[in-house]
């Protein structure tokens, strides 16, 4: 994976994700690894309680309002593009005390190279993705949907003002998520050796199937002075006969010479072929530093500690979601 497009990492990952149990399987253990429970803490002004009428309503639709953001299934979601893409990137649409709409930003058209000085990403797109949308009416339609400092730079940008495509969202309107500051998918290296597991299980069957294939020689004798015993029309009378005879049997074939015949059979011991598969397969999981008991389990041994160890890498992205949903809620 010595590439540095990241477009093309992004779109391998995603291709891959979609094709290969073990690295799909890998990814959704680890997006759906943590829990979410919406907990709010009312912080009243100096002088007020939290049983003051105002603050006790403010609180209970504050309460609602996260309830409404359905937490599960939208942080699960960061998670899985974040790990499929490298990254996720998304706007707020529209927001109010009774509504949170967040639209997903197109990976291919997103970067994000800087920081705010909260430390917090901040968000380019590319307003050429709007020149990929030929029919004009849903052009226009998409602008809308945008936020206006995009669809106001693209504007811009079409009519020559500027020659930059790329524009900065602000952080109070995008948001991004990704583990470190680096859009490449966190467990690329797990394409390779799963490459190399199914070209394994590819050969093992290639091995089976060449160990169950058996050739029924026979061989038709010569007498002392080295006349033959069958004539060749007698012989091919017996080949005919034992090709019918074995006819339902796909895996035989019928060999009849006057020659002497040796087959020399390449056999591989089942006990070391399976000892090669097992050992590709753990070498995906190795790719990916979790454990392959998680997926087949067969002992306990240090299986806690693997699990401890994943939660505190998805916390690296928890703790963002922490802060971002503060933030709405408080704003």
């Amino acid at each position: 994976m010595s590439s540095t497009d990241p477009v093309a990492l992004q779109t391998l990952s995603r291709s891959f994700f979609y094709k290969d149990g073990i690295y799909k399987r890998i990814l959704i253990y680890y997006a759906t690894l943590l829990t979410y429970v919406g907990i709010l803490i009312p912080n009243p002004i100096a002088g007020n309680e939290l049983s003051t009428p105002y603050v006790t309503k403010r609180y209970n639709n504050a309460l609602e309002y996260v309830d409404l953001m359905c937490l599960p299934d939208l942080l699960i979601k960061f998670y899985l593009s974040a790990l499929v893409d490298g990254c996720y990137y998304g706007v707020l649409q529209d927001v109010s005390k009774t509504k949170f709409v967040l639209l997903d930003l197109p990976y291919e058209y997103c970067r994000s190279k800087f920081k705010d000085l909260n430390g917090n990403d901040i968000i380019e797109f590319n307003v050429q993705y709007f020149d990929t949308i030929v029919d004009e009416s849903a052009r226009k339609q998409a602008l809308k949907v945008y936020p206006k400092v995009v669809s106001d730079h693209y504007n811009r940008y079409h009519r020559g003002t500027t020659t930059k495509y790329w524009v900065r969202i602000p952080t109070d309107l995008g948001f991004c998520f990704s583990f470190f500051d680096d859009s490449r998918p966190l467990f690329l290296d797990v394409i390779l050796a799963a490459i190399d597991y199914d070209d394994a299980v590819d050969v093992n069957k290639e091995r089976d199937l060449e160990e169950i294939r058996k050739i029924l020689v026979q061989k038709v004798p010569h007498l002392n002075d080295g006349t033959l015993l069958f004539e060749p029309d007698e012989a091919e009378v017996m080949h005919n006969g034992a090709v019918g005879m074995m006819k339902g049997n796909k895996n035989i074939s019928v060999l009849t010479t006057y020659a002497d015949v040796d087959a020399v059979v390449s056999k591989t011991q089942s006990d070391a072929v399976t000892n090669t598969l097992e050992k590709a397969l753990q070498n995906v999981y190795a790719r990916g530093s979790v454990s392959g008991q998680l997926f087949a389990p067969t002992g306990s041994q240090a299986l806690g500690t693997s699990i401890t160890n994943d939660m505190s890498l998805m916390m690296i992205l928890g703790n963002k979601y922490s802060r971002t949903i503060s933030y709405i809620i408080t704003n």
